[in-house]
């Protein structure tokens, strides 16, 4: 029974990812309704002119003067959110969820002491009180907040009016009747609204994750767990405006490997190569090119540093096999240039070869 009404009531925060999610919903609501919210205030300030002039003689004066107070504080707390949400774009995520609670539960106890306040009053009048049911729907369908602080919010709110209802000028039998049905009624829906916007924001991660998952499968080579050729063209582009080295580097003799001791032999060696090479140039700087070939990619690098890494692959490798690599440096001008870097440290490792192997040029 506990962990059902900590599900119901949202006690449990979700996960970071899926809040976010959240939080740009309640992002991309609040532009609309506090938009909406000030034209109206804005609208009802002016319009409280006119009917002043053709108000009963009856309605005291200070009737209209508390409501006018009414507009201008909801003005004020539907401009703050608005300023908030206009300068902290949820696309760029420059947001935080604890500023964008507090932004919004400003403007929601303000919605609801508004809808109270100025109800009350035309309660008094014996008029209706259908500005405090369409603010407290506003209040329980808008925003994606957890049931336990707008479930909260929505049960002070209601059973705070229907005192100031009965202390003001009673409460007849019909509204004893309708009143609880409309209370069960918005919390219901504020629950239920809540749990379908979470259920969908847990499939969007689910989505992002599959979508994420098959990504990475496309750029990564099945047996070394490299990244593979779509992957290194990624990387280039990413290395436009810089100095890079690449090396292309293949297994010397690699078939007499695979001939003498089997293919499965030869796919170890090309998985244990491809971990010496990730572990000393990093992950994201070595690429399988195919077969035995690899291609190792790094910015910003100089020639006597990346001697250095060949040296700490030699002494990994401990003499069980040997490689020979072909080298180039430059600057990255344009995704054309890839093609150049590739011809030109083949052209080495070419060279490497007919000098007996086992060495980088």
């Amino acid at each position: 029974m506990r962990f059902s009404v900590k599900k119901v009531l949202g006690i449990e925060k979700p996960r970071d990812d899926i809040q976010f999610i959240l939080d740009c919903a309640n992002i991309r609501n609040s532009r609309v309704i506090s938009i909406i919210i000030m034209i109206m205030e804005i609208i009802c300030f002016g319009i409280s002119f006119n009917f002043e002039v053709h108000m009963d003689p009856s309605i005291p004066n200070s009737w209209m003067f508390h409501h006018r107070i009414a507009y201008v504080t909801l003005f004020t707390a539907a401009a703050q959110l608005f300023l908030y949400v206009m300068t902290h774009p949820a696309e760029m995520g420059r947001f935080t969820h604890r500023a964008l609670t507090v932004r919004i539960g400003i403007f929601l106890t303000t919605l609801s002491a508004f809808a109270i306040y100025v109800s009350i009053l035309d309660y008094f009048l014996k008029e209706q009180i259908l500005v405090f049911i369409t603010l407290e729907l506003l209040l329980a369908c808008i925003f994606m907040v957890r049931p336990i602080f707008s479930v909260a919010l929505i049960t002070i709110s209601f059973w705070f009016f229907y005192w100031l209802m009965d202390k003001v000028a009673g409460v007849s039998a019909a509204t004893n009747v309708n009143y609880p049905i409309l209370y069960v009624f918005f919390v219901i829906v504020n629950i239920a609204r809540y749990y379908q916007y979470l259920k969908v924001a847990r499939q969007t991660v689910m989505n992002h994750a599959l979508a994420e998952s098959l990504r990475e499968s496309s750029l990564t080579d099945a047996l070394t767990k490299l990244r593979n050729r779509a992957a290194l063209k990624l990387r280039f582009e990413e290395m436009i405006g810089s100095e890079i080295t690449m090396m292309l580097t293949d297994i010397d003799d690699f078939k007499s490997h695979n001939d003498k001791l089997g293919h499965r032999h030869g796919d170890e060696l090309l998985v244990r190569f491809a971990r010496i090479l990730q572990a000393e140039f990093g992950a994201e700087n070595a690429f399988r090119y195919g077969g035995d070939e690899y291609i190792v990619m790094i910015p910003k690098i100089s020639a006597q540093e990346f001697d250095e890494k060949i040296k700490n692959c030699l002494l990994a490798i401990a003499g069980d096999f040997n490689f020979s690599g072909g080298r180039a440096s430059g600057p990255v001008n344009s995704i054309d240039d890839l093609d150049a870097f590739i011809k030109a440290a083949d052209e080495k490792l070419y060279q490497a070869k007919r000098r007996g192997k086992n060495r980088v040029l």
